[in-house]
């Protein structure tokens, strides 16, 4: 592996990166909270002595981010780089693949670093043959910023949040969010305040003798139901069409950047710093030489994972092809998940899925 690949290794030291060997066995905690139980169904588990829960690792970003809050302050600036196997089922024949990337940590000037690292991402797929890739960017900030401005309850923000990255899934919600739908059980407490529903649900405990139902106490049923009450209020026709309108937003970065404002225009919503960084953004790509017609943005791209924050890309090596070699992005939340003194640290970075490149070429 590591004659095969030295010059990549060479590239990516050449560009600043030390390159690191984490554990290869971690707590599945700290994996499956941060990208949920999907995530569990492909890790290879097992049990150790005292009983917890060990993985393989999966990937190298959740590991080296924990090695890096290991070794000294948190915001300290930082640049990794790694090679070598992970493990998930699914991913060749074996479930073990060879994985490289970089992690770029505690840089607070983001959106040069951000360029900085797709332009590494552009050498570095070069180098393995990979000369013109289909390139999605995408940006979870706009998004986000999109939910706070409209008129949102706060389960559908939470559920829409949740399906970001998963367009047939977002799709599907808002073609169902007409508000005609009614929760199953409970009408007398229909348009009844929090408080008072919760006040309702305990008294009928009381009543009953029962201190909890089905494993939940009468306060975790009082707010399913509020949340159940508030999803079947589904959100208000200008909401809906101003979400549509949003995900169908693709083309190139400058094309996009035109529709994003005609949209924050149209039904006047404040995209502020996040539109701002879109735009420094995409300089900061024009001047690190990165053809920004090579780049296709579409606005309901995402990575399916929370700690993600904004500038996402991926690479395949054509635009039909069916799986990506190459991908990353923004992931400022990733410490403050995982970090025993919860500081978010600026963080962007790729992974290169080797065996994909090798399978291809």
């Amino acid at each position: 592996m590591t004659e095969q690949y030295a010059p990549l290794r060479t590239l990516l030291s050449e560009a600043g990166y030390a390159f690191v060997e984490p554990p290869v066995v971690h707590p599945a905690s700290v994996f499956v909270e941060l990208a949920g139980e999907d995530l569990r169904r492909q890790l290879f588990l097992t049990t150790a002595a005292d009983g917890s829960e060990l993985a393989l690792r999966p990937d190298y970003t959740i590991p080296v981010c924990l090695q890096h809050l290991a070794a000294g302050p948190a915001k300290r600036r930082a640049s990794y780089a790694y090679l070598g196997p992970v493990f998930r089922l699914g991913i060749g024949d074996s479930g073990e693949a060879v994985q490289a990337g970089v992690e770029s940590l505690g840089r607070t000037d983001r959106v040069a670093a951000d360029a900085d690292v797709l332009k590494l991402a552009f050498a570095a797929a070069a180098l393995l043959g990979v000369k013109r890739p289909s390139v999605t960017v995408g940006d979870s900030s706009l998004f986000a910023t999109l939910l706070d401005e409209l008129d949102l309850n706060a389960p559908w923000q939470r559920r829409l949040e949740r399906a970001f990255g998963d367009t047939a899934k977002l799709k599907a919600f808002i073609a169902r969010s007409n508000g005609k739908a009614k929760p199953a059980h409970h009408s007398d407490l229909e348009g009844a305040t929090a408080t008072l529903v919760k006040a309702a649900v305990e008294e009928r405990f009381a009543a009953t003798g029962l201190g909890q139902a089905g494993g939940r106490t009468s306060s975790e049923i009082a707010e399913r139901f509020i949340e159940k009450a508030a999803i079947a209020e589904g959100v208000k026709p200008r909401v809906a069409a101003a979400l549509t309108s949003f995900l169908a937003i693709r083309g190139t970065p400058a094309d996009a950047l035109a529709e994003l404002r005609a949209l924050a225009k149209r039904e006047k919503i404040d995209f502020g710093k996040a539109l701002d960084r879109f735009e420094k953004r995409n300089d900061a790509f024009a001047a690190h030489g990165i053809d920004l017609d090579r780049l296709t943005f579409a606005a309901d791209f995402g990575r399916r994972l929370d700690y993600y924050t904004g500038f996402v890309f991926e690479f395949r090596r054509t635009k039909t092809a069916k799986e990506a070699i190459v991908g990353g992005g923004r992931y400022d939340k990733m410490t403050a998940h995982i970090g025993a003194g919860k500081e978010a640290v600026p963080a962007v970075g790729f992974a290169i899925w080797l065996d994909r490149i090798g399978a291809a070429s």
